[in-house]
């Protein structure tokens, strides 16, 4: 299939059986970026809905009719497909200014939550909660946040081996600009509370390489002045490791 698009196509994800392209922007286009649905009818790309994005697209990712994606200067979004109506429906995004590198679907039972990283080499998870007072309005709630020490430009998510107690586990493999590999992977209550008091204690009881600080090395690094409170929540792998 062809389809002739009057415009740089910046991302693309399937979604349900429709293809959702990010386009722009051009100079021709008001608005900047958009991001399109498209169904094949006939060996033909016919659209169906569009959604007007914000300045450039630079990645976008589907779980069921669920679509998130990042922005170049505005943080993260996400939509609803609604094939009844064939309409894309913005449910929250990010409020605060963000450049956002790359997005992922993680997943913890009947509970998923929105992977992200920007330019400062950061990485926010963001949760989509109905019932809280900042999806009245409209944001994306930020559940944790690490610095990861390099610039993360891929996502992708596989499934964990399942577990009843745990339900459906969706993790995500990241790739960072330097050459590193690393993932990030939703741990259940009980695990993360046993693990965060040993990381705790590690931070005091085994030297650190140039007796650095592995928990400041970790908090969050925002490009201004941080208008919430640090939701951290991320446990560190690899000072993990060393017990």
């Amino acid at each position: 299939l062809e389809q002739d698009i009057k415009g740089p196509v910046t991302a693309l994800v399937q979604c349900e059986g429709y293809l959702c392209v990010a386009q722009g922007p051009n100079p021709g286009m008001i608005g900047g970026s958009k991001v399109y649905v498209y169904e094949c009818v006939d060996d033909t790309l016919m659209g169906r809905s569009f959604y007007d994005a914000h300045m450039y697209v630079t990645s976008i990712k589907a779980l069921k009719c669920y679509i998130a994606f990042g922005d170049a200067r505005h943080g993260v979004h996400l939509l609803r497909w609604r094939e009844d109506i064939r309409k894309l429906h913005p449910l929250a995004s990010d409020p605060l200014p963000i450049n956002i590198f790359a997005v992922e679907f993680i997943v913890l039972g009947q509970s998923f939550g929105i992977l992200a990283s920007d330019d400062r080499s950061n990485i926010l998870v963001y949760i989509f909660n109905p019932a809280s007072p900042e999806y009245r309005r409209g944001q994306l709630i930020v559940r944790c946040d690490m610095h990861a020490g390099a610039s993360i430009n891929r996502f992708v998510r596989w499934t964990m081996p399942f577990r009843p107690a745990h339900g459906v586990r969706i993790c995500a493999h990241y790739t960072t600009l330097d050459g590193g590999v690393g993932a990030v992977a939703p741990l259940a209550e009980g695990s993360y509370r046993k693990l965060l008091a040993l990381q705790n204690l590690l931070v005091t009881a085994v030297p650190h390489f140039a007796g650095l600080n592995p928990r400041s090395w970790r908090l969050f690094r925002p490009e201004l002045c941080l208008k919430r409170r640090y939701a951290k929540n991320l446990l560190d792998g690899q000072l993990l490791m060393r017990f």
